[in-house]
């Protein structure tokens, strides 16, 4: 299992999702998802990353192991944010990045008790 494969398989797993949940969520099929899981399939399409952290509740950086410095994300639309995910962006971009690890943490520690 590569890196990238491994991320998506143990958050797969942390959130209590099957491979079919996953697969509905960023739109591909089950055979897919594993197929990412076990590095058959290396090379993703943007907006599958995008999808799949959304549905892994992380992030695209995470997922693709970039550094914390480095300014490549995956490009979401202004106009698909709401009001409050703006807000949520703002706030978190003021987070020093070294603290940035913890508040994720919390913030996925409340969605499992939700």
């Amino acid at each position: 299992m590569n890196n990238l494969g491994s991320k998506i398989y143990e958050l797969r797993k942390q959130n209590n999702m099957t491979l079919e949940e996953v697969g509905e969520i960023v739109g591909v099929g089950k055979s897919t998802v594993r197929k990412w899981e076990t590095g058959e399939i290396a090379n993703m399409r943007r907006d599958k990353i995008a999808k799949l952290a959304e549905a892994l509740h992380t992030t695209p950086a995470y997922l693709m192991g970039w550094n914390e410095g480095e300014e490549k994300s995956v490009p979401v639309s202004e106009d698909a944010l709401s009001n409050d995910e703006k807000l949520l962006i703002d706030l978190f971009r003021q987070i020093p990045s070294e603290s940035r690890p913890l508040v994720l943490s919390m913030i996925k520690a409340a969605l499992k008790n939700l």
